[in-house]
């Protein structure tokens, strides 16, 4: 009886990753033996630990990659991971990330196509759209795919007043984006596929005489020339666009040359000044095209439903391991790194938005009139000179 008193030691993290190993079965079998990564050093600070492993030959890191929730679930502990120089290094944090934190203007980077990507357990991640032009955005509903794109579009107009254009393919209705209309900077918000259509056929044409000027200049990319404006082509809820999902004759070629024109914003616009940010909440291989895909190397995914929509994505699970915690994304680009989103709503950037009405208004927009803001969407179609 006093032996069943006396309380039990407490298991180390490192025997818990180690058993881990054991019950997973990650190692190399050598005859009867099994080779399992051996601990090189570990790291104590006051926010982490860092376990540094040699793997066995042969291990691919990415089996190390897969078992995150599994050592996360055991160690009760957020974890985050990389292979470099060799060695698998294992981060473990004592704090978990905050379940939502609010956008606020500390945020912003005037002069810059730096937005907010998220906090991690390093600090806030930003994304340089003048060094990645394009993004992929993936993830089911109401876990933060539209509150992101608004805290993108909001942060860009904000740093860039005077150089900002903004075309968005709103295909919920011109719902979510359709009350922006009225900013100069805004020059089109597209409801449906015919409205997207005019919308990309005016682009296109755009992108078409760009390539004759870049050429006429010996200009190879925007960056390196003394052009400003950055023109933001966001599709919200790509697989409405995607030809496979038609049923009648006429939407399906429409969607054709949609998913035609956003493959050719992608594969050459980056270079011209076009940033593409391709959303999507149901992230298939029909939603996605695959020349968009190929030429997009940032990615931001939130929860998917299956590991198919993570792979569409991100070129691999684990965006379905995902907590169901809204605004909780993996940013990728040369590697993975779990974030949390800022949250931002529509009155905080109306109220901030009629703070600077002036600043916006009064933008100087060189080489526009009038009719260069009409916003497509508001349900008087024009008849576009493009014909599908």
């Amino acid at each position: 009886l006093g032996a069943a008193l006396v309380p039990k030691r407490k298991t180390k993290d490192i025997d818990k990753i180690k058993k881990i190993f054991e019950n997973t079965g990650l190692g190399i079998k050598k005859g009867d033996e099994i080779h399992y990564p051996i601990l090189l050093r570990k790291t104590h600070q006051t926010t982490h630990s860092t376990y540094i492993f040699s793997l066995p030959l042969g291990l691919p890191s990415e089996k190390f990659d897969s078992l995150l929730p599994a050592i996360e679930e055991g160690l009760n502990k957020e974890c985050s991971s990389e292979f470099e120089d060799g060695v698998f290094k294992l981060r473990t944090y004592n704090e978990k990330l905050p379940a939502s934190w609010k956008f606020n203007e500390s945020l912003l980077n005037p002069d810059t196509w730096m937005i907010p990507i998220g906090k991690n357990h390093d600090g806030i991640l930003y994304h340089d759209f003048d060094k990645y032009p394009h993004m992929l955005v993936g993830g089911v509903t109401r876990f933060g795919k539209t509150v992101f794109i608004k805290e993108a579009f909001y942060s860009l107009l904000m740093n860039q007043m005077d150089n900002a254009e903004f075309y968005f393919l709103d295909l919920k209705g011109g719902l979510e984006f359709g009350k922006y209309i009225g900013l100069p900077q805004v020059k089109a918000v597209a409801s449906d596929i015919y409205e997207s259509a005019e919308v990309l056929g005016e682009i296109v044409q755009d992108l078409n005489n760009s390539k004759q000027l870049y050429r006429q200049k010996g200009y190879t990319n925007i960056v390196d020339t003394p052009i400003k404006t950055r023109k933001f082509i966001i599709v919200d809820e790509g697989a409405e666009l995607a030809p496979a999902m038609m049923k009648a004759k006429e939407m399906k070629k429409y969607a054709e040359f949609c998913q035609a024109a956003l493959s050719e914003i992608a594969r050459i616009g980056g270079g011209l000044g076009y940033r593409l940010m391709f959303c999507t909440q149901y992230p298939v291989k029909e939603a996605v095209p695959m020349q968009v895909k190929m030429n997009i190397v940032a990615r931001l995914s939130f929860i998917a439903s299956a590991q198919v929509a993570s792979r569409v994505i991100r070129d691999e699970n684990g965006a379905e391991d995902l907590p169901g915690i809204p605004g909780r994304a993996i940013y990728k680009i040369e590697k993975n790194r779990i974030v949390q989103v800022p949250y931002i709503d529509d009155k905080y950037m109306f109220d901030q938005m009629g703070a600077r009405g002036n600043d916006i208004n009064q933008c100087s927009q060189s080489g526009s009139g009038p009719d260069d803001h009409r916003p497509v969407g508001d349900g008087n179609r024009k008849t576009s000179s493009w014909n599908p």
